[in-house]
Formats: structure tokens, sequence, C-alpha cells
């Protein structure tokens, strides 16, 4: 039996994510839809149920595109990738569920997601606006750094 948790990186965390993980738990952290969200030791990953009707990605994709996502992502390190951002936010909300309660520090830890994501550039035409909506493909085992 594997576990999902890879290796334990440090005792601390990133410089200044203690605030930011209060002020992200004190705005309601983002919920995956139906909270579909399970830990498989015996698959050793985190892993997200797929959209039960229409394109599979579609309900990663929905978190990823809604304003309170944007905003917890652009509070993060800069260069944050968004499939981290996403996995970061995900073990916040789903902690107890993930039996990751009694953890705190940096980890590597495997999940099952859409891991590649896509920046599409919506600029309004003569304006100073821009937009960028997420999209997402190819499903398996992605690794990500994450504070607890």
């Amino acid at each position: 039996m594997g576990n999902a948790i890879i290796r334990k990186w440090s005792e601390q965390t990133y410089p200044g994510f203690d605030a930011l993980k209060s002020y992200i738990e004190s705005c309601d952290v983002i919920s995956y839809k139906n909270d579909e969200v399970n830990r498989s030791d015996s698959d050793s990953c985190i892993w997200f149920r797929d959209a039960s009707s229409g394109r599979s990605q579609a309900d990663m994709e929905y978190v990823l595109n809604t304003p309170k996502f944007r905003h917890f992502h652009n509070l993060m390190p800069a260069g944050t990738d968004p499939v981290v951002a996403f996995c970061q936010l995900m073990v916040l909300q789903y902690r107890t569920r993930l039996k990751l309660a009694n953890e705190s520090g940096t980890y590597l830890i495997n999940f099952h997601v859409w891991h590649d994501v896509f920046a599409n550039k919506n600029e309004a035409q003569l304006s100073q606006q821009v937009n960028f909506n997420y999209s997402s493909s190819n499903k398996g085992n992605f690794s990500a750094i994450v504070c607890l």
C-alpha cells in the first residue's frame, strides 16, 4: 500500500503562508463539485471525480475560472502554477477528509488531476482589459509541493 504523501520537505512553510492560510480560510475556501475529493493510499494519490456529463474536466475548469480561485491564486507566491494553486486550495478545504488534519509543514503530494492547464487570453478590442479563461487536458498523476 502506498501513500499520497511522497515526502515531507520541511517542518516549516514559506514566509507568509500562515497569514495567507488564515485569510483563505476566513473567506471560505472554494469547494469542489459535490465535495468529490478523495485520498486513495492504495493508488498513492489524492483524486477528484470527473464531471458526470459533458467534458470530463469541466468540474476542475469551473473551479479554475471562478473569481475566488483567481483571487487566491494571485495571493500565492509569484509564478505559482494554476494546477499547484488548485491542489493547495483543495488540501486546505478538505484537510480532514484527506487525512491531513494532523500534518503541518511543506509536503510533496501526489494528485490525480487534469495537469495540463492552458490560459486562454481574451483581450477586449480597444481596451486595456485582459481576461484569462483556463482550460485543461491530460488527466494523470501530478506531484505538487503544498503547505499545510
